[in-house]
């Protein structure tokens, strides 16, 4: 098989896709956070209530020390909080503040920038055909 430039490409969508949503971020005020905060809000909101950092992990496919960098980080900005597992005292859990249900609506408002700038002249039909794609090359990697 010749060298595709697939993986240089991928990789350029993503590190761009970052930058806007870092700077769309820091246009809404927010300067303490990364894009990859964003998934663990996003789950923690879902979810309702809190979360070990387990769940986090397996619910979002990353390695556990970048969930308790992420994890640690989000609390030490006041948008999540940590307790003691009443389930298993050697783990914690960990939930949203008010402050990180706030930050996760900037945070979906750059998102929607992003997709905007991302799909502008793809029809509704490429863009859920990339999107099918996206899984099945996602789930070849397993």
């Amino acid at each position: 098989m010749e060298y595709s430039n697939s993986i240089d490409r991928l990789n350029r969508i993503l590190v761009r896709s970052h930058r806007i949503i870092q700077n769309e971020l820091l246009k809404l005020g927010v300067d303490d956070l990364v894009p990859s905060h964003g998934a663990v809000l996003e789950h923690l909101k879902a979810m309702g209530i809190p979360q070990p950092v387990t769940e986090l992990v397996t619910a979002l496919r990353r390695p556990k020390s970048s969930i308790t960098k992420a994890t640690d980080c989000l609390e030490n900005s006041g948008y999540l909080f940590k307790k003691p597992n009443p389930g298993d005292g050697r783990s914690y859990l960990v939930g949203l503040t008010p402050a990180g249900a706030d930050v996760l609506e900037l945070f979906r408002q750059a998102h929607a920038i992003l997709e905007k700038k991302l799909f502008a002249e793809i029809s509704k039909a490429r863009r859920e055909e990339c999107m099918l794609t996206l899984s099945e090359m996602e789930a070849n990697l397993k």
